[in-house]
């Protein structure tokens, strides 16, 4: 397949002219060569074209499938005029999670083929085994029809031809015979219309007066006797996550289980839900519902689960057997008594909730369970972690900060999915939340020195509620969220809208003081990583996967770096002109409303430049790379770096981008007072100060680098080299290497270069109009591809960042000096009030470059006493602090992060010395 670069999309006009009527789809041809052919297989499509990804979805293998992946995936082709659903080569599944093939991309099929199921009569699909990916947004001219859309035209009448058409029309995966599609990133949440439908109530069956009931504590002492048991009619009390028990060979069609709790007068006992009936029932059965069951069957209860919480201690708890529901043997027959045909003479115990306040959670210990509510002002982004090494599934969580008005501290949470993957999704700042079933959370993930902030953590008993669904739930009368109402009333929206953060590079808990406590963190493998497989550490990591590694080494280099574009300033001077308005008191007339509503809006689009606007269309006609089957679409620019000398690759990154030309131009005619001043070419170039380049170009260590440098001065001593250079718009990049760094630079066999802060891992100022399209940034790429609004082509740098300080590039070297890797340490600029904030302690430290490193933060001057000499926060004092860190063994411990295609976030949280 060819490896050409694809700037952009195809003419409108050819578009139209495919998706006419008159002249066929570009998938009606490609499906009508496949069938009246004799061979099977075809390398290249005649005519192929672009065509859009309108869904991608996923599925578990067959048990003796070779691709060396458990999971298969089908995506869902469109021209504009018709849909081809196609099964994705596993050779090729890496496109998908890696984050590169997903919903709404352009791509060329440069490869495909019909497969037939030799154990299946007359069952075939189209495969595709090579493609193109092309531009990351849809043509206009090219529309994404719905799921209803006629199937291709113009096929022959051939058995070939009726058995495709068969299979498209299907909407269960193409292999393995499997029933339904797997969310596209975690196996906890619902997917697919088996799941949408909410369960109808329908009328009883008989009269419940006429129904022979049976309690709780009658069942658990007269079980084992009988064989038939009478109804149930209790309450449902808890309700947890769904449970994926799916492996390669596993018979089920739907292998889900979920555990609930129900109550009657007598006492609380679990409930299985299994398989087919997760699917039917599990979005219908709501905490506080009210059930009717028969035909279920009972058994001793699998011990090895998590129980919640009861927070009635009047309540007595059967624990010693479950109540099986299933789909068979027997059929489970359930039923939803309406709110209205509730009596009280039945005695269902009610709701108990615990909630508790920002400052009464201070005073919790370990694994204390309670409800929390408050107003949301900070939402990070959905992130994974593996469940376990070498394992394809996922955890999927985000961290969210609430205050409740108790105190100026807000509650740190971190939410996992809990089967909610609507509600997940839309947690924004300024609304509502509510979380019941927490559990606090005093050490690390596996134990460790305590933090020094208590956060909460969910259970798989939690369920969350956000604006527009609190109506009618029953933690609605709970005095404490009452009190929460009250305060939300005399809140005014624009003083809450200014401290609302969303997205960007969050850590928490802060690592360890002590490097032996961060090896107790740790579940399972060695606490370091060499240098020389960060690499394929990197290479590995799924889309949106978080790690966490340490690397010894130490720090040859050190380069300040001013984030800030001119792009990003005009974009948040729009923003806040936009927010100016009155203040809007958040006033609701009554207490249910004030949850069930949303927040008052403010703000109007923001104003776009006309400069700012087409250098952003310039920046976004960037090439494309191509990938082909069995390929590795990371880590170019290493292998170019291993291929090419250096000089020479900084040719070709100069040359590459014709967007940069008149950068290049202003580059090679210095300013009159400094072209006397040009250094050496055998001396090491300096970059380009990143306040002078675009955000949206990547941007490398060495990618932007000339013959000539402009240096205002210059420091050296015994211990390094540091300097101080000055753009021409006055922004200030500061420098540091060591005496060895030249003479290492020389030996490396690999030098990683992952200096840059993407654009990413900035958080911005949140902006209620355009909420959705900071919320799609955050959260992760959609299974099926959603309609296009007029906020989609909007650019992060439109929004203004809340670091308002730039960040250091750090240049570690392992300590066999075979390879260096650059990475991103963005500190803290923290006062004694700001960590009050956040309830973290704060030790006052000098300021020098290896105390911020070990601490994570720069001490500004509200930290120092009156009578002290005041520490300079300034990054030019710091850069010069950086020759203490000259030949220091360091410990440093990583947070890595992979964005879709290969952008990988890999950031500096803390150094520890090795002689501690």
């Amino acid at each position: 397949m060819s490896t050409e670069l694809i700037n952009g999309w195809p003419p409108s006009d050819s578009l139209d002219a495919a998706a006419d009527e008159g002249t066929g789809s570009l998938i009606s041809d490609l499906l009508r060569q496949l069938t009246t052919s004799f061979a099977p297989r075809t390398a290249r499509p005649d005519g192929a074209d672009f065509v859009a990804v309108a869904a991608v979805g996923r599925y578990l293998g067959d048990a003796g499938h070779k691709s060396g992946s458990c999971y298969l995936y089908d995506v869902t082709l469109t021209d504009g005029a018709c849909r081809a659903k196609c099964h994705l080569a596993p050779d090729l599944n890496r496109l998908v999670q890696r984050g590169c093939l997903w919903a709404g991309r352009a791509v060329r099929v440069a490869g495909c083929g019909l497969v037939y199921d030799e154990k299946r009569l007359n069952c075939c699909f189209l495969q595709i085994e090579a493609l193109e990916l092309g531009p990351a947004e849809p043509s206009p001219g090219l529309s994404i029809p719905g799921p209803s859309s006629t199937p291709p035209r113009n096929l022959t009448a051939s058995q070939r031809g009726r058995d495709l058409l068969k299979t498209l029309q299907q909407e269960t995966p193409l292999r393995g015979g499997k029933a339904h599609y797997l969310p596209l990133w975690n196996n906890t949440d619902p997917h697919g219309r088996e799941w949408n439908a909410p369960k109808a109530l329908p009328a009883p069956k008989t009269p419940l007066e006429d129904i022979r009931l049976i309690s709780l504590q009658h069942l658990a002492t007269t079980w084992r006797t009988k064989v038939e048991f009478p109804h149930l009619l209790v309450r449902l009390m808890n309700k947890s996550r769904l449970r994926y028990y799916g492996r390669p060979g596993t018979k089920v069609d739907f292998p889900y289980q979920a555990y609930l709790e129900v109550a009657d007068q007598t006492g609380m006992m679990p409930v299985v839900l299994w398989n087919s009936l997760c699917p039917e029932w599990y979005q219908s059965l709501h905490v506080g519902t009210v059930l009717l069951l028969h035909r279920y069957s009972v058994k001793h209860s699998y011990q090895m689960r998590t129980w919640a919480t009861p927070h009635d201690p009047q309540t007595k708890t059967f624990r010693a057997i479950e109540i099986c529901l299933n789909p068979r043997d027997p059929c489970a027959d359930i039923q939803i008594v309406p709110t209205e045909q509730i009596k009280a003479e039945w005695r269902l115990p009610d709701i108990k909730y615990n909630f508790i306040t920002r400052l009464e959670l201070d005073k919790l210990p370990d694994a204390h369970t309670c409800d929390v509510i408050g107003l949301v002002t900070f939402v990070g982004r959905c992130e994974r972690i593996r469940r376990e090494d070498g394992s394809e599934d996922f955890y999927l969580y985000r961290w969210v900060h609430a205050v409740d008005g108790s105190t100026e501290q807000p509650f740190v949470l971190e939410l996992f999915a809990t089967s909610q993957p609507e509600t997940f999704e839309q947690i924004h700042p300024m609304t509502y939340l509510v979380c019941t079933q927490m559990k606090v959370v005093r050490g690390f993930r596996s134990g460790g020195a305590a933090t020094s902030v208590p956060y909460l953590t969910t259970s798989n008993e939690s369920q969350i509620s956000i604006s527009g669904n609190h109506k009618g739930q029953p933690y609605t009368q709970n005095p404490k969220v009452q009190g929460f109402i009250q305060w939300i009333k005399v809140q005014c929206e624009k003083d809450v809208l200014k401290k609302s953060v969303i997205g960007g590079y969050y850590s928490f808990p802060p690592a360890p003081t002590l490097f032996q406590d961060y090896c107790k963190n740790l579940d399972a493998g060695p606490p370091l990583t060499s240098t020389s497989e960060l690499k394929k550490v990197i290479e590995n990591l799924h889309y949106r996967e978080h790690k966490w590694i340490a690397l010894q080494g130490t720090i040859v280099a050190v380069r300040y770096v001013c984030h800030t574009d001119s792009t990003e300033r005009l974009g948040a001077e729009a923003v806040q002109r936009a927010r100016d308005r009155p203040d809007l008191p958040l006033k609701k007339d009554n207490a249910i409303s004030a949850l069930s509503s949303e927040p008052v809006r403010l703000g109007e689009d923001p104003e776009k430049d006309s400069s700012s606007s087409q250098r952003t269309k310039e920046l976004q006609a960037v090439p494309v790379r191509v990938y082909k089957r069995c390929s590795s679409p990371v880590m170019n620019h290493y292998m170019l770096r291993r291929r090419y000398p250096l000089r020479d690759l900084q040719k070709i990154y100069y040359n590459k981008w014709p967007c940069r030309k008149a950068l290049r131009k202003k580059m090679q005619d210095p300013p009159m007072g400094v072209r006397k001043r040009q250094t050496d070419r055998r001396k090491r170039p300096a970059t380009v100060p990143v306040c002078e380049q675009e955000a949206d170009v990547p941007v490398s260590a060495e990618g932007f680098t000339q013959d000539a440098e402009e240096p205002v001065a210059a420091n050296k001593d015994e211990q390094g080299r540091c300097e101080a250079k000055t753009s021409a718009n006055g922004t200030s990049q500061y420098t540091w290497e060591s005496t060895t760094w030249p003479e290492i630079r020389e030996h490396l066999s690999e030098h990683l270069d992952l200096g840059e802060l993407l654009p990413e891992s900035i958080p911005r100022k949140f902006d209620y109009k355009h909420r959705d399209f900071l919320m799609r940034q955050s959260n992760l790429q959609a299974a099926e591809c959603r309609p296009i609004t007029a906020t989609s082509k909007m650019n992060l740098q439109c929004f203004g960042s809340t670091c308002n300080h730039g960040y250091y590039s750090m240049t570690i070297v392992g300590v066999n000096h075979q390879v260096a890797v650059d990475v991103v340490f963005l500190p803290a600029m923290m006062s004694h009030k700001g960590h009050r904030m956040l309830g973290l302690s704060m030790d006052v430290h000098d300021n020098t470059l290896a105390s911020i490193m070990a601490s994570g933060y720069i001490c500004d001057e509200e930290t120092t006493d009156n009578h002290q000499k005041q520490m300079s926060s300034s990054p030019d004092q710091i850069v010069r602090t950086a020759a203490d860190l000259d030949s220091l063994h360091v410990i440093c411990v990583l947070d890595i992060c992979h964005h879709a295609g290969d952008k990988s976030e890999v950031i500096l949280n803390k150094i520890y010395k090795g002689t501690d």
